[in-house]
């Protein structure tokens, strides 16, 4: 047994849970690596406790920090030892540490260091973060702490190296100065996910509400956030125009980003663009911004995913523009004629605003993903008359719907408007035989009734069934369709029906290929 090659115990190691394979560590060299892999391959510090504090010590070995491939720090633990210090006077040290401290002297040890203070602190995740050659993914979470006079840029920025292939930053503006420096940032990154918020933003409102100051600080619009935005943030991203496919923005808040937008040059390799825009005005300001960038990018633009967000408190005032219609003036006159892919999720995406993306951007894509709404029968039917409209409709291969209400009207309509669709993906929220006649909850399976006896069961117990009955008359011999997939966000649904569907749809579609 033991005489396995390597590559064969690599392979076993696969099958094997991460919760067990830690236990397999001394039966050979090979579940030896896979188990330190495993345990050290993703490494998070946030609070300063006895598990961090073990990680720090470990890593210091090089042969255990060359593992580390990925890495998330959210620098909480700074302002933990800082509070501290303060709770603790140095007076109150106890016995038995100046005991130690003095048996140290007399042998000339070096007493091991504990991190007291913040200068420890940071001197120790310097030391640390800088013996990290092998990470790849990057996760920095920096924002909503109160300043410290200890910065943790240092350790931060430590790990921008070269072989660095995603950074990940939640950020707040004001630190968004502090750590990317436009002549150190990092030049490798493949892909770059921005959260952008603003502490603080609104503690000026409670002084006046109605002040010119007020206004700013809700909006966004100040002189401080577009020197920001400009002349940190788009310096830093351009530096990455070597090497960046993809750019992921969102805003935590409403925030003018047309300063960014306007100051970001071409970025020749960047294919895919996902925007979280807030809901509420001005969304992400000058929507003239959101279009520059857009026409700049638009021959090397392959994939486009919108979401509409609301993660800050709602007390923005209503704007005198629709988010529908900010969409439409951004979109204007925007061609991206290599866009294949177009992802519009969130249940906060209007279909109204979903209606004008498809209408501006569809002439092209082959891959749709409209998920995260309810969509009615009338809507999908908008949907698919806005992308007829396109004259482009025979491209579509790929689509992902969802949630929907399951109906035989529903199947006919996507094989009579989408005869050429390769893969289809529903999410469904409920299965009726009618848009005016479906059930207020999902079915409950008796617990007497086996599943071989179930639909059995269900054709004279529930109407929710006539929708197999009156699927088993139908029949798709012109639609392309190869992939079906049914995805129950309701696990009743699932329960009740398994598979069912999907083998049923399929007798119905004789180009789906056996799974």
């Amino acid at each position: 047994m033991y005489g396995l090659p390597h590559e064969v115990w690599l392979h076993v190691g696969q099958f094997v849970p991460a919760s067990v394979l830690e236990g397999l560590m001394s039966v050979n060299s090979a579940f030896y690596e896979m188990a330190m892999e495993c345990r050290y391959r993703q490494m998070s510090f946030a609070f300063l406790d006895s598990r961090m504090l073990r990680n720090v010590a470990r890593l210091k070995d090089p042969v255990v920090a060359r593992r580390v491939r990925v890495l998330h720090v959210y620098p909480v633990f700074l302002k933990q030892v800082i509070d501290r210090a303060r709770a603790l006077p140095r007076a109150r040290r106890s016995l038995r540490l100046r005991f130690v401290a003095l048996a140290n002297q007399l042998i000339g040890a070096k007493p091991p260091r504990r991190l007291q203070t913040a200068e420890d602190i940071v001197q120790a995740m310097l030391e640390v973060f800088a013996g990290l050659p092998n990470v790849t993914d990057y996760h920095i979470m920096w924002s909503g702490l109160q300043p410290t006079a200890e910065s943790p840029v240092p350790f931060l920025a430590a790990v921008f190296r070269s072989n660095l292939r995603k950074l990940a930053l939640d950020i707040s503006l004001d630190n968004i100065a502090q750590l990317l420096d436009p002549c150190s940032a990092p030049h490798s990154i493949e892909e770059l996910e921005l959260v952008i918020r603003v502490d603080h933003a609104h503690d000026d409102d409670d002084d006046d509400d109605h002040g010119h100051h007020g206004h700013n600080a809700h909006h966004g619009h100040t002189a401080h956030t577009a020197h920001i935005l400009a002349h940190h943030l788009a310096p830093s991203i351009v530096r990455l125009r070597h090497s960046l496919r993809r750019l992921a923005i969102q805003a935590w808040e409403p925030l003018d980003f047309a300063p960014l937008f306007h100051a970001l040059a071409h970025l020749p390799l960047l294919a895919h663009i996902t925007l979280a825009i807030p809901i509420e005005s001005p969304y992400i300001g000058d929507p003239a911004g959101l279009a520059v960038f857009l026409r700049r990018q638009s021959l090397t633009l392959r994939s486009l995913s919108l979401r509409a967000t609301q993660y800050s408190c709602p007390k923005f005032p209503p704007g005198p523009v629709s988010f529908a219609s900010w969409l439409a003036s951004a979109l204007d006159d925007v061609r991206i004629p290599h866009l294949r892919t177009l992802e519009i999720s969130s249940a906060l995406f209007p279909l109204a605003a979903a209606l004008v993306v498809l209408s501006a951007l569809g002439r092209t894509i082959k891959h749709l993903h409209l998920t995260g709404s309810f969509h009615e029968y009338t809507h999908v039917q908008r949907v698919l008359a806005t992308l007829s409209a396109s004259e482009r409709m025979q491209r579509l291969d790929t689509l992902r719907l969802g949630t929907v209400r399951l109906t035989p009207d529903l199947v006919d309509l996507l094989a009579h408007e989408l005869p050429g669709l390769t893969s289809l993906e529903m999410l469904v929220r409920e299965v009726a035989v009618d848009e005016l006649i479906y059930p207020s909850q999902p079915p409950i399976m008796p617990p007497a009734v086996s599943r071989p006896r179930l639909l059995l069961y269900n054709k004279t117990h529930s109407f929710q069934d006539l929708f197999c009955t009156e699927m088993q008359k139908r029949e798709y011999p012109d639609w392309n369709l190869h992939h079906l997939s049914i995805v129950y966000t309701s696990c009743l649904w699932r329960y009740h029906y398994g598979n069912y569907i999907e083998q049923l749809l399929a007798t119905c579609v004789p180009s789906i290929r056996p799974t």
